[in-house]
């Protein structure tokens, strides 16, 4: 064996000098075998340098996290914008603009929240799987995000959204808007009514009109799962987790609890904390899950890291089930 090479003290597979992680196992090596470079006279290289190859490759490469989430609010602005205009020039009213253009708006003002939301997510992403705050991390094999994408599939696949609700809630919001241009544009009693009741009815209309697009989307999103995909990237350090596209930093968004557990499959269970406001349940972080899976390879590497993790959170340690 060359004298510049070096071995990883669990599989003995070879390892180059500036090598972190194995690039057999995947495990976090030692810091005693970094004891040479220590003393050699070697120029100090970045942290971004000592990140696995395929783990660089994966920070350089993968997508912002809700970029379909801010395409789908877009398509479902111009849709809710399409039917108002539709419905006002067919009625005659200008009213009939006002509920569908409202909504329209607000999913507008949605996509660029998840968007700008989702950039920034990603560009601090990237910067943490290049970094030396890693503790462990690892890409599934094709057959290992199979399965779990097989998983979760049979978890959201079980859940129906309130599809009805739509109309109700649109409904609502249309009858608000004829209520205020009833008393706006006229002192008539008749005259109120009726824009009462067109608002009411356009945007019940609307409603019932987004459901068979929403079931759609909704439908093609969870059928998705199922067709092959790159496999995806997990990183773990002390304060930071790393999920295929989502970065979540526990001081901003704080983690109650990990755990991991063996059942059904090997999994960590990431708790976040509930305690957050409105602006951080909607943040793109939402998105992280809450299961982990972990291939049986990366099991002892975890099992090793672990204890890091839980340590730098003693005061959110807890009963594991509790949070089950």
């Amino acid at each position: 064996m060359p004298s510049s090479m070096r071995t990883c003290p669990y599989c003995d597979a070879l390892q180059s000098p500036e090598a972190r992680f194995c690039r057999s196992c995947g495990r976090l090596l030692p810091e005693e075998s970094f004891a040479r470079e220590r003393f050699a006279p070697a120029l100090a290289q970045p942290p971004s340098s000592q990140v696995s190859p395929e783990i660089r490759a994966y920070a350089q490469s993968f997508r912002q996290p809700s970029a379909g989430t801010s395409l789908t609010l877009g398509a479902l602005a111009a849709l809710c914008i399409v039917v108002g205009t539709g419905a006002a020039a067919m009625s005659g009213e200008s009213a009939c603009l006002f509920a569908p253009g409202m909504i329209g708006i607000t999913f507008l003002f949605a996509a660029l929240f998840f968007w700008v939301g989702g950039w920034n997510n990603r560009r601090r992403g990237a910067e943490f799987l290049q970094s030396d705050r890693v503790l462990v991390a690892w890409v599934y094999t094709p057959e290992e995000w199979q399965q779990v994408r097989q998983y979760f599939y049979e978890r959201v696949r079980s859940d129906s959204p309130p599809y009805g609700c739509l109309p109700i809630l649109f409904g609502g919001i249309g009858f608000l808007v004829g209520v205020m241009a009833g008393m706006t544009d006229s002192r008539d009693l008749v005259e109120a009514a009726v824009s009462v009741l067109v608002g009411t009815l356009t945007g019940a209309i609307a409603g019932g009109v987004l459901i068979l697009p929403v079931y759609l989307i909704n439908w093609f999103s969870i059928e998705r799962m199922r067709r092959p995909s790159p496999p995806a990237c997990v990183a773990l350090g002390r304060n930071e987790l790393f999920y295929e596209r989502v970065y979540l930093d526990a001081d901003r968004h704080p983690i109650d609890a990990i755990f991991l557990k063996q059942r059904p499959l090997p999994h960590l269970k990431v708790v976040r904390h509930q305690a957050g406001g409105r602006t951080e349940r909607m943040s793109v972080t939402s998105l992280f899950p809450s299961i982990i899976l972990i291939p049986p390879r990366m099991i002892p590497a975890v099992e090793q890291m672990i204890p890091q993790i839980i340590a730098y959170r003693q005061a959110s340690d807890s009963d594991e089930e509790s949070y089950d």
